[in-house]
């Protein structure tokens, strides 16, 4: 089928209904996911999905609606739904879309040799990562693995000019692992790979690290508690520290009173050394993209620069709520109006290594998972420590268990005392190790 010549035809149609604008919003995948459970291989699957979604705009008001049946008929059905929404929908004076963008395409996003990977190829590939990981020491155990492969596709057209289609490859490898020896058994770790490119996962190495995270933790014991040094993995970070940046500079969130940052703008929000951006034209980035779900050409956005609070995240609507333009922020798919999403979330602003950082650490520990909650709105967490190691005097002195640590994660922003230079990927965020100071560590 062709995607686009059917997004064109219900423009034209749309257009003798008498409505303000359209849009419409295609995305089709194909999935392949291999799993292991216990060691053994499972059923492989294979997903195939397409779907579109308009939205109609009209005094104000607007309208969506959406099918994953791709037809003329069913695209008709579609619009009427969406136009008779229209009606009955109070208007809105943010309720607009925008105007067309010049578009930039990303590079490195879709692997052209693998795009149309085939399943034996994919079990394959999970197979290389088991094997490496159970053939490491007898004493590893395997508690799930998975190997997939996404292809996607989607495509936007709409009344004000815009005409865009982008393609993308994603490849995943994921375990959860531990370690027994005899009674003695270790927590459960986690190995997380993803790249647009097959090429860039590295999945023996990666096999190997689990294997000897999950040795190194038997053994572990629990510490007196006291008020020290945390070290974040990009794993643990990404729960504790970039999912709540990312819920306060949600346009969103602004808008609905929800965000602490709200009134923020020009405030020192961090240490002056970090740094944080959204860059979707970042080559290869599992976010990257050439355009937002509204069309909208997204730029490099500084976020948080040397410590202040420069930028939100928008899209059309919000943007306009507060008197400002969308950041080419708008998320989401065809079944449903857009969010707001980020492209490559990067905190920035380290220079050590995690070896110096550990080094310089009179006492402390280093987490890495975190099992518990955190609130977004008033920055509080808590929860268990997973997976973690006790450092003393600059030395890592035993694997951890039964520790939890608790804080304010708009507090720590001000206590971080190193960053890493080195960061890792986990889905589209960018992450280095972050080491926060005085925080409050219960153990035994």
């Amino acid at each position: 089928m062709d995607e686009m010549k059917f997004a064109n035809q219900i423009i034209e149609k749309a257009k003798r209904m008498n409505l303000d604008d359209i849009e419409v919003y295609y995305n089709s995948s194909k999935n392949l996911d291999v799993v292991w459970e216990k060691g053994d291989l499972q059923i492989p699957k294979t997903d195939l999905y397409q779907g579109f979604g308009i939205r109609v705009f009209k005094d104000g008001s607007t309208g969506f609606s959406s099918s994953n049946i791709i037809n003329e008929e069913e695209a008709e059905r579609v619009l009427e739904r969406a136009a008779e929404i229209a009606n009955i929908t109070p208007s809105d004076e943010s309720n607009f879309l925008p105007e067309k963008s010049d578009i930039d395409y990303v590079d490195g996003i879709v692997d052209k040799e693998n795009n149309d990977i085939e399943l034996v190829e994919a079990v394959e590939k999970g197979k290389e990562f088991v094997e490496t990981f159970l053939n490491y020491d007898q004493r590893v155990k395997l508690d799930t693995a998975n190997f997939s492969t996404n292809l996607t596709k989607k495509l936007i057209v709409n009344s004000r000019g815009t005409k865009a289609s982008e393609e993308k490859t994603v490849f995943e490898n994921m375990a959860m692992a531990f370690a027994r020896e005899n009674e003695n058994v270790s927590s459960f770790d986690l190995s997380f790979q993803i790249a647009c490119k097959l090429a860039d996962l590295d999945l023996k190495e990666k096999a190997e690290e689990l294997a000897k995270k999950v040795v190194n933790s038997l053994d572990a014991e629990s510490v007196e508690s006291f008020e020290g040094s945390v070290i974040l993995t990009p794993f643990s970070a990404l729960s504790i520290v970039a999912s709540t940046i990312g819920f306060a500079i949600n346009g969103e969130n602004v808008i609905n009173d929800m965000s602490p940052w709200a009134d923020k703008i020009g405030d020192e929000v961090a240490i002056p050394e970090l740094s944080v951006i959204d860059d979707a034209h970042l080559a290869g980035g599992i976010g990257s993209r050439s355009f937002d779900r509204e069309g909208v050409a997204p730029k490099r956005l500084e976020i948080i620069k040397n410590g202040k609070l420069n930028n939100f995240i928008h899209n059309t609507y919000t943007a306009h709520k507060m008197g400002t333009k969308s950041t080419g922020h708008a998320g989401g798919g065809a079944q449903s109006k857009p969010g707001i999403s980020p492209s490559n979330f990067i905190i920035n602003g380290g220079d050590k290594t995690l070896d110096e950082i550990i080094a310089n650490t009179e006492k402390g520990i280093l987490v890495n998972r975190f099992s518990g909650n955190t609130d977004p709105i008033s920055g509080d967490f808590s929860g268990v420590v997973k997976g973690g190691k006790y450092i003393e005097n600059g030395e890592m002195v035993k694997s951890i268990k039964g520790v939890m640590i608790a804080g304010n994660v708009y507090e720590l922003l001000n206590k971080i005392s190193a960053m890493t230079a080195e960061k890792e990927f986990i889905q589209n965020y960018r992450l280095p190790h972050i080491k926060f100071e005085n925080v409050s560590i219960t153990g035994k």
